[in-house]
């Protein structure tokens, strides 16, 4: 039971930091949607979004391969930090030399913050990278405190430059830079990671190198097509309808992420234990059991925002902002297959076997932005929601026929097939707002919450020892 009780310790540390976080930007949502523009909305997702789609380009996401690696020997750690904080280093130095690009007018006029954009990348992917190391070497106290502090930093900054001295997307950029700024310093000083550098081991280990890069590599493509799937269908929009359509579409995205806190805590809990446990016994049954938890949590709560989808709008969004809310209801579905796709993408890393992560990805990637490039004129920001759809489907078809090769999971087709369908008709019902939307999107919540406990029934009556459970 060793492995379930420390899973549940890391949901409980990674809970709270995802909550930290998470929460801080739905608690700002309504200060950027009353005292931001939609162009200025626009302006700022574009810059978040280019972030997170840099850092896998640019960093080769060789942090993620430090993670696998120091976990099995933390005898190396040392080495594999280091690596990773010199390639931090060049990927800043990189966008350095890299930003006038961002003056073309496909980027919707970032290119007036270049700076601060710049000075936002650091702030963000060093505490993510830091976060990680923290993981490796068993800080987990620390993620927490580090990311409470930044949130708090940042929101009470926000309020206080926004609202209280209307500097509009300058004060969103300061408050931004100075919260997850904060986060290194905890980090460094609190976590003494400075202490895991060290230039005398990094040098002359080109077999460690190679390894380490071998794992890495093909993780930074695959990172770098799911974050396509919306960039790119973000410049379609901003291309073909203007930089305030694509700050509805931003606005939109935004509600879909309450389920990321949920998501982050899970995934991020299931991939450490996934790496800790890969070489015990009984790893075909604790994938299982984990599989059933996943499950449910992630469709009885796409199925709750959805149902609650139009008030939680109502809240969050303010002006104009507020007409585009029947997009979360298919944005939700999408995130629901996104969310099991990234399951099954854990156990391939588990197993080293990134290469095949990357093909599904790549075709998935091509699907969403052909969908989105067809029907953008017609359809509008409805396109790219439903393209995103589609590109989460089919790397859901293609990781479900081929993850057979390495393991065979019990995903239980029948259940899934069931929750995915009804899934399905109430994110089509809220959309249309069809009839008595309302009734049948709770219908639908309350019977996948009934399939849900019926699959965990088994795990039910082990946590109070009736009877063995059996996947």
């Amino acid at each position: 039971m060793n492995k379930y009780k420390n899973l549940l310790i890391n949901v409980g540390i990674f809970g709270l930091s995802a909550v930290a976080t998470k929460l801080m930007a739905f608690i700002l949502m309504p200060l950027y949607t009353l005292y931001l523009s939609t162009e200025e909305y626009g302006i700022m997702d574009m810059a978040t979004i280019m972030v997170t789609t840099l850092f896998p380009v640019l960093t080769l996401l060789i942090s993620e391969g430090m993670l696998r690696f120091t976990l099995d020997d933390k005898s190396k750690a040392a080495f594999y930090i280091t690596e990773t904080m010199l390639v931090m280093l060049a990927s800043c130095v990189l966008l350095a030399i890299l930003l006038p690009v961002f003056d073309l007018p496909i980027f919707g006029g970032l290119g007036r913050y270049k700076i601060w954009f710049l000075l936002s990348y650091a702030a963000l992917c060093f505490p993510s990278v830091m976060g990680t190391v923290a993981r490796a070497m068993d800080q987990m106290k620390l993620i927490a405190y580090a990311s409470i502090l930044s949130a708090l930093i940042m929101g009470v900054l926000a309020y206080a430059l926004i609202a209280g001295m209307n500097l509009g997307l300058m004060g969103y950029f300061y408050s931004y830079i100075v919260g997850n700024g904060s986060a290194i310093l905890v980090y460094l000083f609190a976590g003494k990671q400075y202490q895991f550098i060290d230039f005398t081991v990094w040098r002359n280990n080109g077999s460690l190198r190679k390894q380490l890069w071998r794992y890495s590599l093909p993780l930074a493509p695959n990172s770098l097509c799911n974050q396509i799937q919306t960039t790119v269908s973000r410049f379609i929009i901003t291309g073909v309808l203007g930089i305030s359509a694509s700050g509805l579409y931003a606005a939109a995205s935004k509600i879909p992420n309450l389920l990321n806190v949920l998501q982050q805590i899970v995934q991020q809990a299931w991939q450490l234990s996934a790496f800790q446990e890969f070489k015990s016994s009984g790893l075909k049954h604790f994938y299982d059991v984990i599989w059933r938890v996943y499950q449910a949590l992630m469709s009885i709560g796409s199925a709750l925002v959805i149902t609650l989808s139009p008030f939680i709008a109502k809240v969050l969004m303010q002006r104009q902002f507020y007409s585009v809310w029947p997009l979360i209801s298919i944005l939700v579905l999408a995130f629901y297959l996104g969310a099991i796709n990234n399951f099954l993408g854990t156990i391939y890393q588990a197993y080293m076997r990134t290469k095949p992560l990357l093909i599904a990805t790549i075709v998935g990637t091509v699907s969403c932005l052909a969908f989105t490039a067809m029907f953008v004129h017609s359809w509008g920001i409805l396109a790219a929601a439903l393209g995103v759809l589609v590109g989460s489907l089919t790397i859901f078809v293609i990781r479900v026929i081929d993850i057979r090769r390495l393991m065979r999971v019990d995903m239980r087709p029948f259940p899934t097939a069931i929750t995915m369908g009804l899934l399905a008709v109430q994110s089509v019902a809220t959309l249309s707002q069809y009839g008595h939307y309302l009734s049948l999107s709770l219908i639908c919540l309350l019977s996948i919450a009934g399939v849900q406990c019926y699959e965990l029934k088994p795990l039910i009556n082990l946590m109070f020892g009736r009877r063995k459970y059996t996947a």
